[in-house]
């Protein structure tokens, strides 16, 4: 059972601090949730005057099979809060209720809310409301799908946080994301959930997806794809045994099918966890692919323009 949470005040931003060629929010807390801990992000902002419009945004989701991990540890988090703000975007690294602590869709309705929280300061945290994207890998691939395939979904969007602004994004890149849960295996040996014998799909959903085939269904990305979905470039490797391939196929796949924009690239002989040329050359692929669709940060406020 999802519970409905009393909504509690919200807070400003916190206070900017400088960081290595960016100005970085720390802790902001997007909603107090009573007997829970608070719903937290980290944004990091580039150094120097933004564009007239504001900074465009890459909302980051971590993975861990919505079990375990954090965004404030994870490789991956710290590898694009680097690379980002040096290619000309704010970074938001957001947190998420753990399937232990509450069952889906509480994991969609946090994300939502910290886009919300960034839409609705962005005036403040110089941010472009208009140029948001979402990136995450397995259990963060999912959840920055479903960000960009529910746009728009007022039953989707929680009670949680800010009210009002859009919680949709206009880009999104995904590596080896989950995109349908009545087809995912159960976790191999390589995983930490399998000496255990949990399956932490399980977890997110209160049991198996065959117990619960309207809501596993309602947790894949593929039911809610339409033409008005964000444009997505997945990423995922052949050799994946935690998340099969076919399950970012079927996504782009249905993409194509449904008239939305989707590019797909295949990584021959590559696991759930990439390495590092592998990770360094697909982000700089996500960044190339974020400039198209977002477009290049712009002029900046204050610059004059010169014929």
């Amino acid at each position: 059972m999802t519970h409905v949470l009393p909504a509690l005040p919200q807070t400003a931003p916190p206070e900017p601090e400088p960081g290595q060629g960016s100005v970085l929010y720390r802790d902001a807390v997007v909603a107090p949730l009573l007997g829970y801990r608070p719903l937290l992000l980290d944004l990091a902002v580039p150094a120097g005057p933004p564009p007239a419009t504001g900074w465009p945004v890459v909302v980051y989701v971590h993975g861990g099979a919505f079990a375990v991990g954090s965004p404030k540890h994870a490789p991956l988090g710290r590898y694009l809060g680097e690379r980002l703000p040096a290619a000309g975007f704010a970074v938001a690294k957001v947190h998420f209720r753990h399937s232990r602590e509450a069952v889906y869709p509480a994991q969609l309705h946090d994300v939502k809310a910290a886009v919300r929280w960034l839409r609705h300061h962005h005036a403040a945290l110089a941010l472009d409301p208009d140029r948001f994207a979402a990136w995450g890998h397995a259990a963060g691939g999912h959840l920055a799908v479903m960000l960009a395939v529910t746009g728009g979904r007022a039953d989707l969007e929680g009670q949680i946080g800010v009210a009002g602004p859009d919680s949709g994004v206009q880009a999104v890149v995904a590596w080896s994301a989950p995109s349908d849960f009545t087809r995912l295996p159960p976790p191999p040996p390589s995983s930490p959930f399998h000496a255990t014998g949990e399956d932490p799909h399980a977890w997110l959903l209160g049991g198996a997806p065959a117990q619960h085939p309207a809501l596993a269904a309602a947790a894949s990305p593929l039911t809610h794809v339409t033409a008005a979905a964000a444009p997505l470039l997945a990423v995922h490797g052949t050799a994946d045994d935690a998340v099969p391939i076919t399950q970012s196929e079927t996504l782009v796949t249905t993409y194509w099918q449904a008239g939305a924009d989707a590019d797909f690239r295949w990584l021959d002989d590559v696991g759930h966890v990439y390495g590092l040329r592998t990770r360094e050359a697909m982000t700089t692929a996500g960044i190339d692919f974020l400039h198209t669709q977002l477009g290049a940060p712009g002029p900046r406020a204050g610059s004059a323009a010169r014929n």
